[in-house]
């Protein structure tokens, strides 16, 4: 099977393109043929060598690195119930795999537990780019910080994979949301309907937003975030680990958020996604080692907006 995968662990140029042989499923497993898979930015930490347990526990080289996928499924393990040859499905490798087992390939072996099936009107290229960016932005505003309607959120770093995902799925609850981004993204922040953008260039959030009722953190500035909280506000952060001073500072709640999405989380992305509520931001390029070491670079040198997708097949 065609892979895009590494022998090394370094820059963007060790990524190739890399035969590898066709996987096997044991009887909890499906194998999944990919038609479209995204990038992340835990990839680059991948390929750099940067990520450490669990994901690499069960890794050598050749390593094909990739965790968001679609596609159909190509066969089905003895006691898999849920799934049949032929359903089309979107979902996350698993976290912990062996090398040969991720998304840059033109097939994947996952657990019922790691995706779920992908809604008429859900392109392969959509539904790819919504596991992990969506399901770290939806547990952070829908589950852990539990956004009701009228409250005030701040979604710091809000044009980027995870924060795009976050601000509309605040919207979609009823909050009022500010976040914060770069000039170049204040408009298409503002197309949706994002209800304060801050140029963080020119203007601290703690300056101009006061007693928000949460703050979900995605470029790791915690100290900000506290500071635009009430006193009994929450933060919950994807980007750095809180120190024990800011998880006693007033009677906030700060938390670092490890993210279990779920397949019926799955569902209600891809459902924000049909209903509008959720507008995709991305691009889609080619599976060439060309392509996905500039998807890598591009993401690296941070000047995404939005998800990049790799379409592998219609």
């Amino acid at each position: 099977m065609k892979t895009i995968a590494i022998k090394e662990f370094g820059a963007a140029n060790v990524l190739t393109e890399m035969p590898l042989p066709e996987m096997t499923t044991n009887d909890n497993e499906i194998l999944v043929g990919v038609h479209a898979f995204s990038i992340n930015p835990m990839d680059i930490a991948g390929r750099m060598g940067q990520l450490g347990s669990p994901f690499t526990d069960e890794w050598t080289f050749p390593i094909v690195l990739g965790y968001d996928f679609a596609g159909v499924v190509q066969a089905v393990g003895a006691n898999v119930t849920q799934y049949q040859v032929g359903d089309r499905v979107f979902g996350q490798a698993p976290t912990t795999r062996p090398g040969n087992n991720g998304a840059y390939s033109e097939a994947v072996v996952v657990t019922a537990d790691l995706i779920a099936p992908m809604p008429a009107g859900l392109t392969f290229d959509q539904a790819a780019a919504l596991p992990i960016a969506g399901l770290t932005a939806y547990c952070a505003i829908a589950k852990n910080l539990n956004v009701q309607p009228g409250e005030k959120v701040l979604i710091q770093g809000g044009s980027g994979g995870v924060g795009l995902f976050a601000v509309q799925i605040a919207k979609a609850l009823g909050a009022y949301v500010a976040t914060t981004a770069s000039p170049s993204h204040h408009e298409l922040l503002k197309s949706l309907n994002i209800d304060e953008v801050i140029d963080y260039h020119k203007v601290s959030p703690a300056d101009v937003l006061h007693d928000y009722d949460a703050v979900f953190d995605t470029v790791g500035d915690i100290d900000t975030g506290l500071k635009v909280l009430k006193a009994d506000g929450k933060l919950v952060t994807v980007a750095a680990q809180p120190t024990p001073e800011q998880q006693h500072h007033l009677q906030q709640d700060v938390m670092f958020q490890f993210t279990n999405g779920t397949p019926a989380d799955l569902t209600t992305l891809a459902n924000y996604v049909l209903n509008g509520q959720i507008k995709l931001s991305m691009k889609t390029m080619a599976f060439t080692a060309a392509d996905v070491i500039q998807a890598h670079e591009e993401i690296q040198g941070r000047h995404v907006t939005g998800k990049i997708v790799i379409h592998v097949k219609d």
